[in-house]
């Protein structure tokens, strides 16, 4: 192909993505967000703009931005969609426009429940990226944060209505085999499972660490023997990359365990292997 054609291709390819883009850019009402997404028509044209979908990202991020300062909200769902379309293989556009729904757009509602609303649009995009890319670490521990600090966290007026809603949530497919692993006895209404298990899926150690330290500090003492296995497998995953400070607040706190425990030898054997 020569330059020339291959220049009027290219410019032809923006147009008629631009076109696309624009009709939804203008629109005042919400599309359903399987109205484009999914369309078989819009999959065959994100085929065709190939270098294309740059710029029509780079106007969909500006109109987001817009529509967001305006507050005209439910027109974000759309163009959200249209976004990941356009490169579904990118974890930080899901991950992104997913905390921008749950923390950003949520708390310019007063009302409880339509902030719930946005949070849980903010998981529905994680999970729909997460099925774009199962192992992404960026979406797995996006998810992990929005279940720590959005739901789990005091940083929202709202959070104890979060708890509530977020208990009729189904587990995960895999709840199973990560309660064996934790050492059973899970509960998936609560903020801080859900947070360790999309931390451990995420297979990062230092979230998966503190998530965990903050499981057991919450949990009844007669659930601690069966959590220590895990707790202790995850604090030697983390340890070379803690800080000195770090270190010194994890042996305090199995400091603390092996006090109320004397007789635990894996507790002795990691205060061993940790000693300065």
């Amino acid at each position: 192909m020569s330059r020339g054609r291959a220049a009027a291709w290219l410019l032809g390819a923006a147009l008629a993505g631009g076109a696309l883009a624009a009709g939804l850019l203008c629109t005042r009402r919400a599309v359903p967000p399987t109205v484009g997404a999914d369309s078989p028509a819009l999959s065959a044209l994100l085929v065709a703009l190939g270098g294309a979908r740059g710029v029509i990202a780079e106007i969909l991020w500006w109109r987001i931005g817009d529509l967001q300062r305006q507050g005209r909200f439910a027109e974000l769902v759309p163009l959200t969609d249209l976004l990941v379309t356009l490169d579904p293989s990118s974890p930080d556009a899901w991950a992104y426009n997913a905390w921008n729904l749950a923390y950003n757009v949520s708390v310019a509602h007063s009302d409880p429940a339509e902030r719930w609303r946005w949070v849980r649009r903010g998981l529905d995009l994680l999970a729909r990226g997460l099925r774009a890319d199962p192992t992404s670490e960026v979406i797995l521990r996006q998810m992990g944060w929005v279940w720590e600090d959005k739901i789990g966290g005091a940083n929202d007026a709202a959070a104890p209505y979060y708890r509530t809603q977020a208990r009729a949530l189904p587990p995960p497919e895999d709840a199973g085999a990560f309660a064996a692993r934790l050492g059973g006895g899970v509960d998936w209404g609560a903020p801080r499972v859900r947070a360790l298990y999309w931390y451990d899926r995420a297979r990062h150690p230092r979230d998966t660490l503190r998530a965990t330290v903050a499981l057991l500090r919450a949990e009844a003492p007669e659930r601690l023997p069966a959590r220590l296995p895990y707790f202790l497998s995850a604090a030697r995953a983390a340890w070379p990359e803690l800080a000195p400070s770090q270190t010194e607040q994890i042996r305090a706190f199995v400091q603390g365990l092996a006090e109320g425990r004397p007789g635990d030898a894996a507790l002795r054997a990691f205060l061993q292997e940790t000693a300065p």
